[in-house]
Parts: structure tokens; sequence; C-alpha cells
């Protein structure tokens, strides 16, 4: 942190830091700290030492897509249709599955490993928001908002409106590959968005 200052930087944006089952994108839990990064102490000690600096902390938050180890999609597994959490996800019972699932399920952008939550479901959106408003609790200052761009715009709109309720200083951005940039920040809240097209444009300049 001594050396991120030095450089005269005031913030610093971590990548996936909740566990997972491999990568950090896959989530299992967004409420625990990924054993083989630290503990939740550890956290809370970073908290602290930014703060010291004066350095503003920028959480990774993986919500367009979760690990088949997530506790609600194992409720699913466990209990099919009779599952309290069987609207939290894009299901097709009619279909056979892989791996012995016995239903079809929506997944980020064919990734089997990676199941799409039902965006639309009033209890997701308050399980994204809740998470989100706890991490702020604890002491981080932003959000990044991982491949926001295949989250409607209605989620982000409310998600957003109600973090901002407890944390109006909070800062959000959200992962665009392409498409309406000004729309996205305007329509879904955000406070700003990634631009990859104009990042490309000028790198291949």
């Amino acid at each position: 942190l001594d050396y991120l200052v030095e450089l005269g930087c005031n913030g610093l944006a971590l990548g996936p830091i909740f566990a997972s089952e491999s990568h950090g994108y896959d989530t299992v839990d967004h409420y625990r700290i990924d054993p083989r990064l630290g503990t939740d102490e550890d956290f809370g000690r970073l908290v602290e030492r930014c703060r010291e600096r004066g350095v503003r902390l920028l959480l990774d938050g993986v919500f367009n897509h979760v690990g088949r180890g997530f506790g609600p999609f194992q409720d699913v597994l466990a209990h099919g249709r009779g599952s309290r959490y069987a609207s939290w996800f894009h299901l097709d019972f009619d279909a056979p599955g892989e791996d012995g699932d016995g239903f079809g399920y929506a997944a980020f952008e064919g990734h089997r490993h990676l199941v799409a939550p039902n965006h639309d479901d009033p209890a997701v959106r308050t399980y994204v928001s809740a998470v989100m408003a706890h991490w702020l609790d604890r002491g981080a200052d932003a959000w990044r908002l991982d491949a926001a761009y295949a989250v409607p715009e209605g989620f982000w709109h409310e998600v957003t409106g109600r973090v901002r309720a407890g944390h109006p200083d909070v800062w959000l951005m959200g992962e665009y590959i392409h498409g309406d940039y000004a729309a996205a920040v305007r329509d879904g809240g955000p406070d700003s968005v990634t631009q990859y097209e104009l990042w490309k444009a000028i790198w291949s300049s």
C-alpha cells in the first residue's frame, strides 16, 4: 500500500475475493472470503491499512453468474422443482441436463460451470443488494460490477438505487464490452463503465 501511494494512486482494485470453486468468477459464497486468499480478519486489517493511507478499496462483484457450488443452486440440485430457490435461476425441467442434473439451466455464455441467476426474480435483487451493502458496511468504498453488460439494466437500476440509499458515497463501475455506454450509466445507475471499445481504439491507434 505504501508503494501504491508512492505511485500517486489513491485506489486499490481487487479481483474476486469471495469463496469460489476455482478462478474467483465462479462464486459459491458472497459472504465469505476465499480461504486461499485470507480470512475475514485479514479483510478487516486491509480496510484499516487502506484508510490510514487514504486509499479507497474497490471490490469485484460477480453477480451475473455463480459457481455450481453456490448454496441456492445446490439446493435446486437436491430438491428440483420443490426447491425454494427454483425461481432464482432459469431452469428447464423438461430438459435432461448434463452430469445427472435432471434439468437444464441457463449458463453464462455457454460456460456450464457458470450458472446464470434469474435477475428478474425479486429475491435475487434483494440478495445482491444485501451482499453489496454488507461489504460496504465492512469498509469497502466501491464495486466493479462484472459482466454488467449481460444483466438487464432494470436489475442494476433497482440494485444500485437500494445500495445508494444506505451508502450515498459509493462508487459503482460496470463492465461493458460494447453497446450504448451512456445509456448504461443513465438507465442502469453505475457511475462509470469500462468502455472497452474506446480502449481498443486507443490501443490500436
